[in-house]
Formats: structure tokens, sequence, C-alpha cells
């Protein structure tokens, strides 16, 4: 396996549109010449190939952004911009968007720009020919088209529609709410989007399965005049705007179709619409210029810096419009003034008026401007705007018991069977309760990873446990710790690496790099479709709100911790980064810092340094633990002691906040772990 790294460090702010910064965002130096001399055996050197992404608008091919043709070579000169940018390659349109050599659909390519000018060689592997993608289709089978050419008088045009119906359309005789989405090639199906899948039909599938919430879908796709089409206001470098008329369209001509078709809600507490980037931009001008169409709206990663013209038209449209729902989202890593210019306009809604429970923001401290960051929240979102018009059908209420049988030193084991998850496959969670538990004191939280082993031998695979029961009741009884509770989740043995492995940190591998492993683990009939996003999800969104409600507990996150050994070393970690606001400290022991088995120039760990050096919250509110030993399996830790240690110093961690422990001759289990407890927990819980 090739493992030459160009590791993607995406913590560095996404540039999400052209225009979007000032030209004081160049310093002179830093610049990228990409040069594509590796083309498909049948490429027709007359075409002219293109540089399309975030940072102008995901056009298809811009004249600007015409690669220049040398021989048997094409290259452009990008210069100066301090984020990571998301690209394609095209011959001018998304219907002509590279592939690979298995004429499957690519991710986007990523670029992180160096401190000095840098020039990389670029391998495409086919183009596509006519009007789709030629990848497998993921389209679920109740995603229908409406139209291929639906006439849209309004931009004497016209363009291709589909419809998601729920699972239960045909045997019912309900009608339902519709949600309007734009970027239409991108909502449904893998093998027509140029920039990801929102994955919405599996999505609103598992919806009606597990919450019974049923809408119908309207997908819109978007034009070559994708920039104009999504704004109603001028900008300077984009052409005369059109999302008037794309607004009119949709209000006044497709609505009114997909209402006689369809078995449709068709009042505007009913109705929604939605779209990411300049779709955001464009669900906001709707529902703010139609409020008696579009009581609904989801509002991603909105283009708010295309025009000084939207704090004034939104001030002025919201007396009408105070009966919507408003759902705005954005993510911190999009750029350097996105969430400040969302932060201004809901300022201006918040400060006018509109009533506070009808509009909600999310600001996502991880979020990139991408399909991944908007596919992974809209499940919230669509919850939020839609769940309260629709009856609910809500998992079963957990249920703790106290499992009598558990072989335990002191305090009582209580069990909720098959916890129940919107998030991740159901699982038993054992929670420890000292000895003397008292309703009439708070109690602080450790959550703890792998929890079937960790308080009763003769019920683990391998017949040893981490007596966390004996040595923390020691510990309070000394009075070394705080009192506290233990929440323990159990593994699924089949699916434990999935849900641990820290998702995010895999995007750090080149686009080459990635594949290669995906390819290698398909060989071995190994799934790497990561859910630790999801599995931290079911922490925190989940798990914590029933532990609080249930036990005497104190509910904040200087009482809250999170431990694990091996890769529960690592989402424990992963934890800490991506919930930083939850979790104040976090012990990590044996930390599977390899990530897979262990190879020579393995490029996992370099994935897991640069994600922490670009994730880490602050040193003066969180702690850490780590520790490792020599044998076993352990044996592979101690080389990556030092690059550890080099990152937390350099974000400012000092032995008061970091502990990196060397046990020497100590073996990878449970027996292992278990002879140092009282260290970690003594870190995570003093006094």
């Amino acid at each position: 396996m090739k493992t030459k790294l160009a590791i993607i460090l995406i913590s560095l702010v996404l540039l999400s549109c052209k225009g979007q910064q000032k030209d004081d965002r160049t310093d002179g130096k830093k610049s990228v010449t990409m040069i594509v001399n590796n083309l498909p055996a049948d490429h027709d050197y007359t075409k002219d190939i293109y540089i399309s992404g975030d940072f102008e608008g995901w056009s298809g091919g811009r004249d600007e952004l015409k690669l220049e043709k040398k021989d048997k070579t094409y290259q452009i000169t990008l210069p100066n911009h301090k984020e990571t940018i998301l690209f394609k390659f095209t011959l001018g349109t998304w219907e002509s968007v590279e592939l690979d050599a298995k004429r499957q659909n690519v991710e986007n390519r990523s670029y992180t720009f160096k401190e000095t000018p840098e020039t990389i060689n670029i391998s495409i592997g086919a183009w596509t020919h006519g009007n789709s993608n030629e990848t497998v289709s993921t389209k679920q089978p109740n995603v229908e088209t409406f139209a291929e050419a639906f006439e849209i008088p309004q931009l004497n045009t016209t363009r291709k529609i589909q419809v998601y119906l729920p699972p239960n359309y045909t045997k019912s005789d309900k009608t339902y709410p519709v949600l309007y989405m734009h970027d239409g090639q991108n909502v449904f199906d893998k093998a027509t989007s140029y920039s990801g899948e929102w994955e919405v039909d599996e999505t609103m599938n598992r919806l009606h399965d597990i919450n019974g919430l049923d809408i119908i879908i309207v997908a819109i796709d978007n034009s070559e005049k994708r920039m104009q089409e999504y704004t109603p206001w001028k900008h300077e470098k984009y052409g005369i705007p059109q999302g008037k008329e794309y607004i009119d369209f949709i209000a006044n001509t497709l609505k009114p179709a997909i209402d006689k078709k369809y078995k449709t809600k068709p009042d505007a507490k009913n109705t929604g619409i939605m779209g990411s980037s300049m779709g955001g931009l464009i669900s906001h001008y709707a529902a703010f210029e139609h409020p008696t169409v579009f009581g609904k709206a989801g509002i991603f990663s909105p283009s708010f810096w295309f025009s000084n013209e939207i704090i004034p038209f939104t001030e002025n449209n919201l007396a009408e419009a105070n009966n919507s729902k408003l759902y705005y989202l954005m993510g911190g890593k999009e750029g350097e003034n996105m969430v400040q210019n969302l932060e201004k306009v809901t300022n201006a809604i918040q400060t006018n008026g509109f009533p506070k429970d009808n509009f909600y923001v999310q600001i996502t401290p991880s979020g990139t401007h991408s399909e991944v960051f908007w596919r992974s929240e809209f499940k919230k979102a669509i919850l939020w705007l839609f769940a309260e018009d629709v009856e609910i059908k809500t998992n079963k209420k957990p249920i703790a018991k106290e499992v009598k049988t558990a072989k335990l030193a002191s305090g009582k084991l209580m069990r909720v069977a098959d916890f129940p998850s919107n998030y991740i496959r159901s699982r038993n969670v054992d929670v420890w309760l000292p000895e003397n538990y008292s309703k009439d004191k708070k109690y602080s939280v450790l959550y703890m990873h792998d929890g079937q082993n960790l308080f009763d031998a003769t019920t683990t695979w391998n017949s040893q446990e981490w007596q966390v029961d004996e040595v923390a009741s020691q510990l309070m009884k000394e009075g070394k710790v705080q009192d506290f509770i233990v929440v323990a989740p159990y593994n699924i043995p089949e699916i434990r690496w999935q849900n641990y492995f820290p998702e995010k940190a895999f995007g750090y591998l080149n686009e080459e790099t990635r594949n290669e492993l995906i390819t290698e683990a398909k060989k071995n009939n190994f799934d790497m479709i990561f859910s630790a996003d999801n599995y931290l999800k079911f922490l925190t969104e989940e798990l914590k709100p029933y532990i609080d409600n249930t036990y005497s507990v104190k509910t904040n996150r200087e009482h809250t911790f999170v431990a694990g050994s091996s890769m529960g070393g690592l989402i424990s970690m992963y934890a800490m980064c991506e919930y930083p606001e939850i979790f104040s400290a976090a012990a990590c022991i044996s930390t599977h810092w390899v990530g897979i088995m262990p190879m020579e120039n393995n490029p996992i760990p370099d994935t897991f340094f640069a994600y922490m050096s670009d994730n880490l919250p602050s040193p003066k509110t969180h702690r850490f633990y780590f520790d490792y030993g020599n044998k076993t399996l352990d044996q592979y830790y101690p080389q990556y002691a030092k690059i550890v240690d080099t990152i937390f110093k350099k974000k400012g961690y000092t032995d008061e906040n970091y502990q990196n422990l060397f046990f020497e001759g100590a073996n990878h289990s449970e027996n292992a772990w278990q002879k140092r407890l009282h260290i970690p927990f003594t870190f995570l819980l003093k006094k």
C-alpha cells in the first residue's frame, strides 16, 4: 500500500465561495500550481479543463478558472489563500466532471495552502460522459422523477424535478407536509452529485421507521446559472440576479403542480424550503419574501457575505414572517466571516421582535462548508422544523433495572437493556452507583466505553475486568476523588472499530491513500463505514440527558468525564475535541494510535495528530490523561509519545492538565489497565 501522505489540514478555515473575503486574505507568499499531467487514455486534448470548487461557488467551470494547456498537460496557479479549499476538475460543466479510473464518482479534492508556493501533480482517472455520473446510484426506490425538464416560464428554461415520497405514501389516505430543496443533484443520489450527497432519502426513511415522521421532499436541480438564480441581489462579479424569478417559479408554478399531483398539505405551516451556501441565502430570501407560501426554512451555511442589502431586507419583512419557523446552521470552519455574518443577520431578527421560539441557530465549531456537514445536520433540522406538526412515534423510554447477579465488591449496578437510539445500534448501558448512593447529594459522572468489561470478570469475554467498582470505591473512601457514578455503554464487537474510530481524522488522508485503504478493506470484507460521530451524538444527545434526568448528578462540564482504552482511548480523545462543552477531562489509556492493525509506514497515526493539532480544546478548561505500556499491542505505542507531547505543549498544556505516562512491562489487557486505574481516576476526579 502506498503511504505517501498529503495530510489535509481541514481545520484551517474553509473558503466557502469566491468573493466571500476581501483581498487582505492574501499575504503575497502562499500559492499552489496544479499540474494535470496524468489523464485518461481517451482524453480529447482539444477540450479545456476547469477547476471548480467551494472557493467560487461550485459553478462547474468559469473562464477565469480554465487551466492553461501546455502540450499534454494542463496547469493553473491559485494564489495566496489561507484556507483549505475543496474542488474538482471538469470539462466545463458538471455533466463532464472527473471520475476515478473505475469510472466511479470521486470525493471532493482538498488542498491546504502552505507558507510558501507549492507545485502539485494531479491525476484524473476518467471523465463523465452524458447527463449524469456513471457511479452506482444510491437513490432510494421511493424517489421518483416528477419531470426531466419542467418548464420555468419565469426564466425561460427547464429543470429536472425529483420527489421523495414517504414509504407509506401509496397505502395511506393522509396528506403530507412538503419541503422544497435546492441543488437537487446532491439531495438523493451520489451518482448525480458533484460535491457529495445529503442522503435525504435514506434519512427520511429512517425517520419514518423510528419516529413516524413523513414529509414529501421536492428536489430542484441547479443549473450553470446557480449563482444568479440563488440570489435576488446584485453582485459585481456574478451578473444579473435571477433569485426573485427563481423563487417566484417555486411558489407560483412548481408548488401548484406538486399540490395538484400529490397528497400535500398546501398551507404555509406545512411548506418548507431548504438549501446550503447560496441555496441557504435564497431560502432565507424565500422565507421573508413569501411567508404566506413558505412557513418553514432550513438555512444552512448561508452566503450572507453576498450583499449588504440582506439585513435591511430582513428587517423590513420581519413582521410578515413572524409566524414562520427558521432553522439556521453554520460551521465554525467555513470561512473567516461566515459565522459573524450569520450572527449579524440573526441578531437583527432577534432584536426586532421576531418570536424567539420561532428560530433556531446552530453553530457547530467543527462544521465545514460541505455536504458531509450538511448531511450530518439534516436530521436535527428536519425534526426541529416539522416534528411538532406531525404525530411522532418515540422510542420506548429507557428503563434501568438493578443487576442483582453482578459480582461487585461494592455499590450497585443498574442496567438499561438495549438502550434505544436514533443514531446507533441499540446496546446495553450499565450505570454503577457507589455504596450509599443518595438522591440527597450530587455526583460527578464518568462515561466509560466497553461497558461489559468494567465490573464483573465472570461475564467478560476474557475473564478479565477493570475492577472499576473496587478502585472507585477505595479512592472515594480515602477522599482522593470526588463522589461519582460510572456510565458504561457496551460495545458491539462487530462494529466496535467503526463506532470508536475518529471519523473526521480519516478525512486528513489524501484521496489516493483513502481509496487504497478502502479498497484493501473491501478485499478483506471489512466495513470502513465510520459511525463515531453518531456514537458521540448518542452519548451527548441521548444517553447524557437520560442520566441527568434519572440520577442525582452534576450536569455541568466541570463534572463530566470520559475514559476508555485502546480504540476507547481514541474515541475519548475525539469526544473531548468534538464536544468540549460537554466533557472537561478524558483518560485515554493505551491509546491505539496505529488506528488499524500495526504496519510499516502506517498513514493513520498522522491523521490523529493532525486532527488533534487543529481541534484540541483550551488547556484553560480541559485536561487529558494518556498512558501506554510496551508489551503485546502496546509495544507499538511508545514511538508516538513524543509526537503527542509536542502537540499538547504547543497548545499550551502543562503538567497540571496533561499527562502521558509510560508503564514498563505493561501489556494491552484489562488486567494491565486495572493495575494502574487509580492513576487516571485520580487525575480525572481529584478533589
